[in-house]
C-alpha cells in the first residue's frame, strides 16, 4: 500500500447498507462518525481485519479514505465489494439486468456433487447455476464457468459482486423454509425428498425482483476524494500487510456466543462452490468463534492477561454441563485466535495510530 492521488469525483449515495443483512454488524452511521472524528489525513489507510458485511470499508469509501478489509469467509468479501461499488457504475445496472435475464435462460447442467443439491433438486439447482453462469459470462469470464471457490474472489469485480449479492438474496428468500428462530442457523433437508423444487421461471423472477430492490433510488450528490480499496480473503491472524502500514483500525471482533458464521452463510457458500464435503468444514474451523472444538485443547498463554485466565479457570471449574469440556475448549480456541489477531493489529498499526474495537459483554 502507498500514498494515492485524490482527485475530487462526484459520488451518489445509495442504500447499499441494506443490501445484505449481516447479523453481528454495527451501523454505517457509527462507522462514519468514528472515522470522521479520527483526524485522518488524505492518503491514510483504514483497516478492518474482520470486515464482515463491509461496514468499515463502505464508510471509509463514503469519506474518501483508503481502506483494506479482510475476512476468511468469501461470501463477506463479495458483499463488501458490492457495498463499495463505484457509483459511476450505477447506470450500467439496469441494462446489465436485462442482458442477464436473457443469458440466464440458457440450459446449465449441474454436476452430481454440486453443493446446491444439498437443498435443491437438480433442475432447480441448474436454474440457479444458469443465473450465476450469466453473471460470469457478462462480468467475470466469458470463456468458461468456474466456481468462485476455484476462481477466487479477486476475479469478482464490484459490478459482478452486486449481482452475486442479488443472487444471495434470492437464495435467502427461497431457502427461508430452512431458517430457524436462530438468525444465524440454516438447517439441511432431512432427506433428498425434502429438497426444494422451485421452477426456473420463478427463480429468475425472484432474482430480478431482488435486483430491483437493490437498485439505487437516492439522488444526493456530493464530492469526495478518490481512494483505494483492498478487499481480500485473509485471516486476521496473518494479515497480508507490511508492519506499521495502517493508520486506523475500526472493527468488531467475532463474537464468542456460539454464532456460527459459516453455517449462517452456508446457502451463499454453496453458490460459491463450498459444499459440506468440499471446503466448508475447513473454512468453518478457521473462523474465530465457530462452534466446533478441537479434540485437544490449545495451551493458555500468560499474554492473555489475568482477567482472561481467571475467567477460563472459573469456566473449567463451573458446575454446569459441558463447562469443563466443550465450553472450556471453545473459549480456549476463541482467546487463542483473538490474541493472535490483536498481535497482528499491533504489528500493522503505525506508532501513534488509532484503534477502535466494538465489543459486547456476555454472561456465562
Amino acid at each position: 500500500m502507498g500514498a494515492t492521488a485524490n482527485p475530487k469525483i462526484r459520488r451518489v449515495d445509495s442504500f447499499s447498507s441494506a443490501w445484505y443483512k449481516f447479523y453481528p454488524g454495527f451501523s454505517e452511521s457509527f462507522a462514519e462518525s468514528v472515522l470522521s472524528s479520527a483526524g485522518l489525513d488524505e492518503g491514510a489507510w483504514v483497516l478492518d481485519p474482520w470486515n464482515g458485511g463491509g461496514t468499515t470499508t463502505s464508510a471509509a469509501a463514503s469519506l474518501g479514505l483508503n481502506a483494506c478489509g479482510y475476512d476468511l469467509n468469501p461470501v463477506m468479501i463479495i458483499v463488501a465489494k458490492a457495498r463499495c461499488l463505484d457509483p459511476a457504475e450505477y447506470p450500467s445496472l439496469r441494462p446489465l439486468t436485462v442482458d442477464l435475464g436473457r443469458k440466464a435462460k440458457k440450459l446449465f447442467k449441474v454436476s452430481p456433487d454440486d453443493p446446491l443439491l444439498t437443498w435443491l433438486v437438480p433442475r432447480s439447482a441448474a436454474a440457479i447455476r444458469g443465473i450465476e453462469a450469466a453473471i460470469q459470462t457478462l462480468l467475470v469470464d466469458d470463456r468458461e464457468y468456474l466456481s468462485v471457490k476455484a476462481r477466487g474472489t479477486d476475479a469478482v469485480s464490484g459490478l459482478a459482486a452486486f449481482f452475486y449479492v442479488a443472487l444471495f438474496r434470492a437464495l435467502g428468500s427461497v431457502f427461508s423454509h430452512f431458517r430457524t428462530s436462530n438468525p444465524t442457523w440454516l438447517k439441511r433437508p432431512g432427506s433428498p425428498n425434502a429438497r426444494l423444487r422451485p421452477g426456473a421461471d420463478y427463480l429468475r423472477r425472484i432474482f430480478k425482483s431482488e435486483i430491483a430492490k437493490m437498485l439505487p433510488k437516492t439522488t444526493v450528490i456530493r464530492e469526495i476524494p478518490r481512494a483505494e480499496r483492498v478487499l481480500k480473503v485473509a485471516s486476521s491472524e496473518s494479515l497480508p500487510l507490511k508492519t506499521s502500514s495502517v493508520d486506523f483500525v475500526l472493527a468488531s471482533p467475532p463474537y464468542c456466543t456460539r454464532i456460527d458464521y459459516a453455517v449462517a452463510t452456508s446457502a451463499e457458500l454453496s453458490l460459491l462452490g463450498f459444499g459440506y464435503g468440499s471446503g466448508f468444514a475447513e473454512l468453518r474451523r478457521g473462523l474465530i468463534g465457530n462452534t466446533t472444538v478441537p479434540e485437544k485443547a490449545p495451551p493458555t498463554s500468560a499474554a492473555w492477561g489475568e482477567t482472561c485466565l481467571g475467567f477460563l479457570g472459573d469456566l473449567r471449574e463451573h458446575g454446569s454441563k459441558a463447562s469443563a469440556t466443550y465450553y472450556y475448549k471453545n473459549h480456549l480456541q476463541y482467546f487463542r485466535s483473538l490474541s493472535a489477531s490483536v498481535a497482528e493489529i499491533s504489528r500493522v498499526l503505525r506508532p501513534g495510530g488509532g484503534c477502535v474495537l466494538v465489543v459486547q459483554d456476555s454472561y456465562y
